[in-house]
């Protein structure tokens, strides 16, 4: 969790790169004592993509928010509130890009 919230805070000083330094070392521990399938795992995917949306970087974004979608739909199930979030991330990108019709999807 530690290394998770510095990168929140590096995000929020715009300090891009140290921040995925710090979710990539969260992410790594996470698939590394949690597993691959975790819904941890998961939240640490959506944090990256978070992190390149809000850099304007759509495609690796939206990589990122699928790897978190894919785990979260195999794990918890296409009901459940997380993998609703994880759709409305992915509506939330497609929208800031003006893509409005993949957004409804």
């Amino acid at each position: 969790i530690t290394y998770n919230n510095i990168g929140q805070l590096f995000q929020s000083q715009g300090k891009f790169e140290q921040a995925f330094e710090y979710y990539k070392n969260s992410l790594e521990i996470k698939e590394k004592v949690l597993g691959k399938d975790h819904p941890d795992t998961a939240a640490s995917y959506n944090n990256i993509a978070n992190l390149f949306e809000s850099q304007g970087k759509f495609e690796q974004a939206f990589e990122y928010y699928m790897k978190d979608l894919n785990i979260t739909e195999k794990v918890l199930g296409k009901d459940h509130p997380n993998t609703a979030t994880t759709y409305n991330n992915i509506a939330c990108l497609f929208e800031s890009q003006g893509k409005f019709e993949q957004a409804f999807e």
